[in-house]
């Protein structure tokens, strides 16, 4: 029974591929029919009525021969290959409608490809490393509540208590942040080694190669001894992008020594090219040394020993059948355990375990909702392209009612003519999504290029960029399911409209839908209203982005930043010898004549603080003013050094500095705020510094100017200056007035003079490259983005209003040749038309509007709070001239749209219009 089955299903699919014996099956029916007609002749029926008998008998010709077929074949594979050759033939015979429409999806399905190729890119794409699926990364979540790359960072104690109690894991596996360092290979002989260069490396756990199963372009890498010792074995595995780069990919680098610094290093091993690290950030280190190096490579810290410092990145491979659950307990339990042994600032509450992939936080809420917005708005053009399309079958269809009305009264099921279009429909946006896929490919090598060069210029020219933006399976199957939907969503309204059955009427008149008017569809205008809505709406959000851009190319920042640079050292773990270390440096540059001034204190667009704020406040306003504010400190010369002008008062004195004094100097848009009308000089505040309650009382000493210090896109809302702690290191300022280089070089020299083991943890960044280019970067990257989304749906929104005009009076042309013959003047004609057009674009136009102040207020909402960005860079939410811009412009898109096949039709001879069907 079985086999007979089994021998059934095959020669079912050899059918498939086989045509079967039409010519002979008609044959035989023929011969059926035949010898039924004998038969009832000789029962005395005439000929005709013997031939009609048979046809009953038998059930229909065409029937018969159908079950006939359904028996030796798969009948929904079977009709699935017919519904697609005819699917092929009928786009075929229609190229222009074809490439119109598979373009029109390219651009939909390609833009929303490139985003998840994105996406798929930062978030989904596991680490570079061996069976990446049974990789975790070890996350902390802390009692304040702080989120960010810190919750990733692990010390080597806590990392060390792990590895040798756990049961959970394979391999465990610790790597730290990037370190900079100095370094000069000597493979070009004595004068090379004089040739220092600034490189980041990373330490690693002795089996940090090996748990991930990953091999070597040349040489080998560290065994699992290597970071026992500390100091005992000074080696380096170079990455491939770093051999390449620096050692001009020499393949006798193996065992050659390199000077870092100060401390030779064996080269034993050069990375896979495949290979770009386990960072939160794609970005490849230069190197790899074991931890045991720490002390020679970080100098001046302890981490090995140090429970509370939190360098390392702690990665697992889980053991097989171990549940994610069951690892993440006994992490949690070991960590807990381990915590005991020290006093932490701030306590651990968990550690859960994260599935690997390039960037950290990806499972963040609010990284989540960001990546959700923009595939929401992405998701628009495709709306557009949809609904573009859909009205293009809409008016295909009307032309192909008669064929559908007759396959119908011929027998054919509403459902399988409804199949037959959605194939039509699918088969469409199939190639629309190929076309699609490959403009993806192409758009994402683009932006890759784009982001590499902007990370070049602001980061230096040795950066080397891991995001592998080539499409994978997952990006495949985004396009093919996206590219299906689409195909189901633009095509199932036009089929259910055109299978109607309302046969007779169809018949009767061409020039209607199944009784409706093809011209008077609401569908359509529902379709043409939410085209005008979406692309007002991507045009009010680019056009406001793109008024922030212009201002933000001018947007005075208030303080200098051609001639400031900053100065950023790692002063080591233990805080009184690394204040100590900070303080004689500070000294030292003190006395290079080449700076015009030096200040140390925050760096200005270095991120922002925002402690709460308590202000009492006498008289009529008396009371208690709770709020926010930005803050930062500030020592003597500070103010001067940047080029922000005091407006009264004075600025902190060397001694207040150098104590840390409770004295402060405010913004003049802090002294408006907390004490309006008031002379604010010699007035109290109290700052809750570590957001723990506590609150520390400060005096006025001084109003400086409004900046735009914490962020280029706005003036500091409220901005308090504090003097520095003397416990702490900051960023130092150096204002250098000429020959930058020079000067630089001759800072370098104090540097080495000073402290010559801070050179390799040394950064000089320039303001104005390194902090205030890159913001009007990003501004400019937004508005681009924003403007290429909203011109792409406009064009998509004013070809489908273009096409929909032009069939609508193409369908009309019998009703104005009956009002041109009448006396009807030709304006009038096209000012009912053009009327007519415009009606579902000013609804479209309203909506769209709307929608765009609604995005517009609740991106200004945002600014409430005194640390937030304002991409707008002060542009008003109901920008007049953004709004009126649109409207008039897409108007007149709309205007055109309908003149221009309304006018052709007015120069048909009214006698050919009335004999037009």
């Amino acid at each position: 029974m079985i086999l007979a089955s089994l021998r059934r299903m095959i020669a079912k699919l050899r059918s498939l591929s086989h045509n079967p014996a039409e010519e002979e099956l008609a044959r035989e029916i023929s011969s059926h029919l035949v010898l039924l007609e004998d038969d009832f002749r000789m029962q005395g029926m005439t000929p005709e009525e013997a031939r009609r008998r048979a046809r009953q008998a038998i059930g229909g010709v065409e029937q018969t021969k159908q079950l006939h077929r359904e028996e030796r074949s798969i009948l929904w594979l079977e009709q699935t290959r017919q519904d697609l050759r005819h699917a092929f033939r009928t786009l075929a015979r229609n190229p222009g409608f074809t490439f119109t429409a598979v373009v029109t999806l390219a651009l939909g399905i390609g833009v929303n490809t490139t985003l998840f190729t994105a996406y798929d890119a930062v978030a989904l794409r596991p680490l570079p490393v061996a069976n990446p699926g049974g990789v975790v990364r070890l996350e902390r979540w802390f009692e304040s509540g702080f989120a960010g790359d810190t919750q990733y960072a692990f010390s080597w104690p806590e990392y060390v208590y792990c590895r040798d109690h756990e049961d959970s894991f394979a391999d465990l596996v610790a790597t730290s942040w990037p370190v900079h360092v100095l370094i000069a290979n000597s493979t070009g002989g004595e004068e090379a080694r004089t040739q220092w260069k600034n490189l980041q490396g990373q330490m690693v756990s002795g089996n940090y190669f090996n748990a991930f199963g990953i091999g070597t372009a040349l040489g080998r890498t560290f065994g699992p001894e290597e970071d026992r010792a500390p100091g005992a074995n000074p080696v380096i595995v170079l990455s491939h992008a770093s051999w390449q780069r620096d050692f001009q990919g020499d393949p006798q680098v193996i065992g050659k020594p390199v000077k870092i610094n100060g401390t030779d290093y064996t080269i034993i091993g050069v990375a896979p090219g495949a290979f770009t690290g386990t960072s939160l950030l794609p970005q490849v280190p230069d190197f790899w040394a074991p931890a045991s190096m720490q002390g020679q490579l970080a100098s001046g810290q302890d981490w090995l020993r140090q429970p509370t410092d939190f360098e390392f990145q702690v990665l697992g491979r889980l053991k097989p059948g171990v549940a994610l659950k069951q690892a993440e307990a006994e992490t949690n339990a070991l960590i807990h355990q381990f915590s005991n042994t020290y006093i932490a600032h701030d306590r651990t509450l968990k550690v859960t375990l994260q599935h690997t992939a390039f960037f950290g936080n990806t499972n963040d809420i609010r990284f989540k909702a960001g990546v959700a917005a923009l595939m929401l708005i992405v998701a628009m053009v495709l709306f557009v392209a949809c609904a573009n399309v859909a009205n293009m079958l809409l008016a295909r269809g009307a032309t192909r009612q008669r064929e559908i009305s007759v396959r119908l009264a011929l027998g054919a099921s509403r459902a399988r003519v409804i199949r037959q279009l959605i194939t039509e429909s699918v088969l469409l946006s199939l190639a629309g999504g190929s076309v699609g896929l490959a403009l993806s490919v192409l758009a994402a090598r683009l932006i890759r290029t784009a982001v590499t060069q902007m990370l070049t210029a602001q980061l230096g020219g040795d950066f080397a960029f891991s995001l592998n933006l080539n499409p994978d399976a997952r990006v495949l199957a985004y396009a093919l399911i996206l590219s299906v939907i689409a195909g189901i969503v633009f095509g199932l309204s036009p089929a259910l409209q055109f299978t109607k059955p309302e046969l007779a009427t169809s018949l009767k008149d061409e020039t209607t839908s199944f009784g409706r008017r093809v011209g008077r569809s609401r569908f359509r205008s529902l379709l043409v209203v939410g085209q005008v809505a979406v692309s007002v709406l991507l045009l009010a959000c680019s056009g406001l982005l793109i008024r922030g851009l212009l201002r933000s190319q001018t947007a005075d920042p208030g303080f200098a930043t051609s001639r400031v640079y900053l100065l950023l050292a790692d002063y080591g773990d233990d805080p009184i010898k690394a204040a100590s270390r900070f303080h004689r440096l500070v000294s030292k540059l003190g006395t290079v004549p080449a700076l015009a001034s030096i200040a140390y204190g925050r760096g200005p667009m270095m991120g922002t603080w925002t402690p709460p704020i308590q202000v009492k406040r006498p008289g009529a306003m008396e009371g208690i003013l709770r709020d926010r504010t930005l803050a930062s400190y500030a020592s003597d010369h500070y103010l001067s050094t940047l080029g922000i002008s005091l407006l009264r008062g004075r600025d902190f004195t060397r001694q207040e500095a150098a104590t840390g004094a409770h004295v402060a100097v405010i913004s003049e848009s802090a002294a408006r705020r907390f004490w309006p009308g008031q002379d604010p000089l010699g007035k109290r505040f109290q700052l809750d510094m570590h957001f723990n309650g506590k609150l520390t009382e400060f005096e006025v000493i001084g109003i400086a100017r409004n900046v735009r210090f914490f962020s280029l896109t706005r003036v500091d809302p409220t901005h308090v200056y504090l003097a520095t702690d003397p416990t702490m290191t900051y960023p130092v300022i150096l204002n250098i007035p000429n020959s930058p280089q020079v000067a630089l070089g001759v800072v370098r020299r104090a540097v080495e003079e000073s402290d010559p083991s801070l050179l390799p943890s040394v950064s000089l960044w320039n303001a104005d490259t390194m902090l205030v280019q890159p913001q009007r970067t990003l501004a400019k990257a937004l508005a681009i983005f924003a403007t290429g989304l909203a011109l792409l749906a406009l064009s998509l929104a004013g070809i489908g209003i273009y096409g929909v005009m032009a069939y609508v009076v193409s369908q009309r042309t019998q009703e104005i040749g009956v009002r041109m013959a009448l006396g009807a003047s030709s304006r009038h004609i096209l000012r009912d038309v053009v009327v007519r057009a415009l009606s579902p674009v000013v609804v479209g136009l309203i909506i769209g509007l709307a929608s765009g102040a609604g995005v517009s207020t609740i991106l200004h909402s945002t600014l409430s709070f005194p640390g937030s960005s304002d991409f707008l860079y002060g542009v008003s939410f109901y920008d007049p001239w953004t709004f009126l811009g649109i409207s008039c412009f897409l108007a007149t898109i709309a205007v055109l749209a309908s003149v221009i096949p309304a006018a052709k039709a007015l120069h048909v001879d009214p006698m050919v219009s009335l004999r037009y069907e």
